[in-house]
């Protein structure tokens, strides 16, 4: 859930040789909006990681900074620090979701230090904006993403026991609602903007577990990006970085992986970015796109490609009509939430599609009463990038047989006259289905007169 706090000017940055105490660094984490703590112990920062977040603390708005991490990224490390500070900056409009620890066994001194706050702990399990999501009654599409089934209702909530924090799912949704608030999409982006500001050209992201080998490879370069599972950086930001031209590096060695709780999640993470990569062509963009759709995000890096191509992971979509079925009665026009289905007059009806918004949502398919609809994975990076309409169904104009006024879609008529005939109306009452209301009107008043006439014996 977002919340605005306060806009973070209270931000510590602290030097040191050594690792800092645990319940020092515990301090100053909750003193400060922000701490950016610059040393050489890389080995050291996954254990004092995990002792601020056991004590409750607010260890996501910790920073730690590498003294070698200049070099590696080519700039300054002034710049660096700075480029993090406008990142804690940009985090502090949100707020994490916390857990309660209430087993947890405390000494007197941690108790007055922190008060009730050490039972709690701040998490990196996603979030979402409810009534946002809400709107978007059909779409579920990120609890079938969970590797470990973490997620369930609409909207989604993940499970304290199952969740692993590594945030693959938020990757999953297509309009960026499902997000971690502890690296906060605005946040990341607001960091990659500095990076690339001050001349960054690579990135390496990694987790704490694995920084301290990033040190270890010298044909590593770049500003290392250290989140809690690579697969935290949601697809959306990834494209992000790849319209502001940033070469990107994921740093997670398969030893490592293979021990590791959240390897089927960083697995299919990487199968994710791979099909992402096979659609576009990484160009740095005048002015990149800062939007939470995929395919606002994607459209302007799409190769220049036009024929349909089958996804396994990426949530862009392509929507079909079955033109047997489909009687262009735009039940699904009314049903779509991005405004991706639209239907026209122009000559005959027809059905149009934008690939380009649209967000695989289902609506459509679940409201067709003729289930005239399919929607797969798929893209057409042409069609993504131009965001044109493509037709999925078209209809002859039906006219009324007595006057020529236009009724509707030829296709619909011909639909309910067959409906009608099936459940045994007459020939003579499904004739009336061809006719205009007002020939309608005047019809049943010939006939209504006709029985008049005939029960008066004239």
């Amino acid at each position: 859930m977002l919340k605005h706090v306060s806009f973070m000017t209270d931000i510590e940055v602290v030097n040191a040789q050594e690792p800092l105490p645990g319940d020092e660094l515990a301090r100053s984490a909750d003193e400060h909006d922000g701490v950016i703590v610059v040393g050489r112990w890389a080995s050291e920062w996954p254990r004092l990681l995990e002792y601020l977040r056991k004590a409750g603390a607010r260890w996501h708005r910790v920073v730690y900074i590498d003294e070698r991490d200049p070099d590696k990224a080519g700039i300054g490390a002034d710049s660096l620090v700075e480029a993090y500070r406008a990142y804690l900056e940009a985090l502090g409009t949100y707020v994490p979701v916390v857990v309660s620890d209430a087993g947890k066994i405390v000494s007197r001194r941690d108790l007055l230090r922190g008060g009730l706050g050490v039972f709690f702990v701040y998490t990196s399990i996603p979030d979402v904006l409810d009534e946002k999501c809400s709107s978007l009654g059909s779409c579920d599409l990120c609890l079938a993403s969970c590797p470990y089934s973490a997620l369930e209702g609409k909207p989604p909530k993940a499970s304290e026991r199952k969740c692993t924090e590594c945030g693959l799912c938020t990757s999953y949704c297509p309009t960026g609602l499902l997000y971690t608030p502890t690296h906060s999409p605005e946040a990341v982006k607001r960091l990659l903007y500095e990076l690339k500001k001050s001349g960054v050209e690579k990135l390496i992201v990694t987790c704490p577990l694995n920084r301290a080998g990033v040190y270890e490879k010298e044909e590593l370069r770049g500003a290392i990006l250290e989140l809690p599972c690579i697969a935290t950086l949601r697809i959306h930001e990834y494209l992000f970085a790849r319209q502001l031209g940033f070469d990107v590096t994921f740093f997670c060695p398969s030893e490592k992986r293979d021990k590791c709780p959240k390897r089927r999640a960083v697995e299919d993470y990487l199968a994710l970015i791979s099909e992402a990569e096979e659609i576009i062509r990484p160009k740095p963009l005048g002015r990149p796109v800062y939007s939470n759709k995929i395919t606002e995000l994607a459209a302007p890096l799409a190769v220049d490609r036009d024929e349909w191509t089958p996804l396994a992971r990426l949530e862009l979509f392509r929507v079909k009509a079955d033109e047997n079925l489909c009687t262009l009665c735009g039940a699904c026009v009314k049903a779509c939430p991005s405004n991706s289905l639209t239907l026209t007059r122009d000559g005959n009806y027809r059905l149009l599609f934008n690939h380009s918004s649209c967000i695989g949502c289902n609506a459509c398919v679940k409201i067709c009463p003729e289930k005239a609809l399919t929607i797969e994975k798929a893209t057409n990076p042409s069609l993504l990038y131009s965001g044109k309409t493509i037709e999925i169904a078209t209809s002859n104009v039906a006219r009324c047989r007595k006057c020529g006024k236009e009724i509707g879609p030829e296709k619909m008529i011909i639909r309910l006259e067959r409906k009608l005939a099936e459940k045994g109306v007459s020939k003579e009452q499904r004739e009336s289905l061809w006719l205009c209301e007002e020939c309608k009107r005047e019809a049943t008043m010939e006939e209504f007169k006709k029985e008049i006439e005939k029960s008066l014996g004239l």
